[in-house]
């Protein structure tokens, strides 16, 4: 038996004078690190049990409370483990041997309802459009909630999350049913897919693009991000009609988004043609790959700091390239070059690449020694990011041309077989304009 779970226990008293068994005052975060530390080590599978750290810390703490109610504060270690191996066992075969509870997650996308799917797969769910009497049912539940700050949060953020008549025609007000076995996991899941989703749609939409959109107005700054389609700003999570929690995301003011627009590629007109990939599947493979490439797109897509958009577009490259090591030039080139061929696959090589296009990737050509050199403290600007971006672009889409067909060894070949025909290619028409 881990002695932290005795360790945790440990911290337990009853008060004087009362029946009252509870954590001892300023002992609450010895108390947390011992059972935290416990329960990361029991070695279960989250996601297939659907249960997060937070869940199961909520039910061994209450089953030490019932040890303690039940049998004393005074146990010794050995005495403890009995009780405990019980109550564990308790826990496991009540909590974990049972199905998994259906928790209802509703959430605001600043989309207009009008250019949305009624339904979107979210790989093993679906989010369905829900009317505004719907809406504003769940929204005053939660809202009206005593044991929630739901309301002063509400109040805090910038925009009208109100079905008023004038204002929810910006809105699309989404639902999603899960399976999990506590509250933390249902949302946390639910957030997850629904980022993976948005960033499945913003890389068919944003191919290609060199840079962020403008305002009409041309004397005016480019927008702050790439793209508004993102997270929402809040979840609201229900059980059996009843409202149990609420998960925030951020404070950002959210702007009105029309449709999408899928301009670039031949097989996406509308947001139920684009594929989706096993968001579970092991990082080490080709889909894994793939999703963690497009979740750093998304990153990317959506981040107001230039600096920090370009490292989230540079994080997918390290991914699709499977070239992490700085440790010389070579390694680094290496990476960037196997981009750049992905790059060029999809354009029939330089020649065929927009201006726009050709001056992003010069900039990155400029930058990769000094980031060889200088690391991530060299200058960053809006070229280099629109640089990365592109590069993300050419190898995002190659992955996913070959997905079912090709391996990552197989990629790897093609990538590095790629470089090699340019370099050749490279050399012979240097050569030729040398003898000419």
């Amino acid at each position: 038996m881990d002695e932290r779970f005795h360790d945790a226990y440990q911290q337990i008293w009853k008060r004087p004078g009362t029946d009252e068994v509870r954590v001892k005052m300023g002992r609450g975060s010895v108390f947390k690190r011992n059972l935290h530390g416990a329960i990361r080590d029991l070695g279960l599978e989250r996601d297939y049990h659907r249960i997060t750290n937070s869940g199961l810390f909520n039910k061994f703490a209450d089953g030490l409370i019932e040890i303690a109610e039940t049998h004393g504060t005074n146990l010794t270690e050995d005495e403890f483990n009995a009780h405990f191996q019980t109550k564990k066992e308790e826990i496991f075969s009540d909590w974990l041997g049972a199905p998994p509870a259906t928790y209802t997650v509703v959430f605001p996308i600043m989309i207009r309802s009008k250019h949305f799917p009624d339904e979107v797969k979210l790989y093993e769910s679906k989010a369905e459009q829900i009317d505004e009497a719907r809406w504003e049912h769940y929204l005053t539940a939660a809202e009206n909630d005593d044991d929630s700050d739901f309301g002063s949060f509400l109040d805090a953020l910038p925009n009208d999350y109100s079905d008023h008549p004038l204002k929810r025609r910006e809105w699309t007000f989404l639902m999603v049913e899960i399976n999990a076995r506590d509250q933390s996991y249902a949302l946390r899941r639910v957030s997850e897919l629904v980022e993976t989703r948005f960033a499945e749609m913003n890389f068919f939409e944003e191919l290609w693009t060199a840079g962020m959109p403008r305002p009409g107005n041309s004397t005016r700054p480019p927008y702050e991000k790439w793209t508004r389609h993102q997270e929402p700003p809040f979840y609201l999570i229900f059980q059996e009609g009843n409202f149990v929690s609420h998960r925030p995301m951020d404070f950002d003011y959210r702007r009105t988004v029309g449709r999408f627009h899928f301009n670039h590629t031949d097989n996406v007109d509308t947001i139920s043609d684009i594929p989706t990939f096993d968001y579970d599947a092991d990082k080490g493979t080709y889909e894994g790959y793939l999703i963690s490439a497009l979740l750093a797109y998304q990153d990317g897509i959506t981040e107001r700091s230039v600096r920090q958009s370009f490292f989230s577009f540079w994080r997918g490259i390290e991914i699709l390239t499977n070239t992490s090591n700085y440790s010389n030039a070579g390694d680094f080139d290496k990476m960037v070059d196997r981009a750049e061929f992905a790059l060029s696959y999809h354009h029939d090589g330089d020649d065929s690449l927009r201006p726009e296009l050709k001056r992003a990737i010069d900039e990155i050509e400029e930058k990769r020694h000094e980031l060889v050199h200088e690391g991530l403290k060299t200058e960053i600007h809006q070229g280099h990011r629109n640089g990365a971006k592109l590069l993300l672009d050419g190898l995002l889409l190659l992955y996913i041309d070959k997905f079912g067909q090709w391996d990552l060894e197989d990629m790897s070949s093609f990538l590095n077989y790629g470089v090699e025909y340019q370099e050749k290619v490279h050399f012979f028409t240097t050569l030729l304009k040398d003898l000419s």
